[in-house]
């Protein structure tokens, strides 16, 4: 098992808040930064994590505490070693502004493989075909797509009109999506 955390906090100074701001904006997401750990983690407890930062300079391991209100998690049912053992393996390599500018702004797909941005990083290491197109609101998509989502508000019980019947005779069930890992 392994955990992504998606980033949707606040920055400690102007700076990383203008830069959080600006990857969510270009991005049309809630996220600014995904990390990869190894195994199950707990919102509000600390882990130890894998991705590449601008803040840290590129790839790297950090203790980080999740909080809750700065994190989103998503377990993944993978093997975490290897996942795990393809970001150690390039701990020091420097973080790619350019990977951004021109995969993400600009949709040039340019991957240099010294350099890794987080969401390309982390979908690299789960095997993931052209990585350096993710953003960290793609991962997400990627990740979650065809998990059950919460019931209709005002529900409860996951039914239109709240009585445990759905008139519309079942939920349409969407296809699987291929495994990760």
């Amino acid at each position: 098992m392994i955990t992504l955390a998606f980033y949707k906090g606040r920055g400690s100074s102007w700076g990383h808040r203008f830069q959080d701001w600006l990857i969510r904006f270009a991005t049309r997401s809630p996220y600014s930064h995904v990390e990869l750990i190894e195994g199950t983690a707990v919102l509000g407890e600390e882990a130890l994590c894998l991705s590449s930062s601008g803040r840290d300079g590129g790839v790297r391991d950090k203790r980080i505490v999740l909080k809750p209100e700065s994190w989103d998690l998503v377990e993944i049912a993978s093997d975490p070693r290897g996942v795990g053992s393809f970001i150690r393996e390039r701990i020091g390599a420097k973080y790619d502004y350019l990977g951004i500018l021109f995969s993400q702004i600009f949709a040039l797909a340019r991957h240099d493989e010294r350099k890794w941005f987080c969401s390309e990083i982390c979908a690299a290491a789960l095997g993931m075909a052209n990585a350096q197109r993710m953003s960290p609101q793609a991962l997400f998509d990627v990740v979650t797509w065809n998990r059950p989502g919460p019931p209709p508000a005002g529900t409860g019980d996951g039914t239109v009109d709240g009585t445990g019947d759905d008139p519309q005779g079942g939920r349409e069930e969407r296809p699987k999506p291929p495994r990760i890992g």
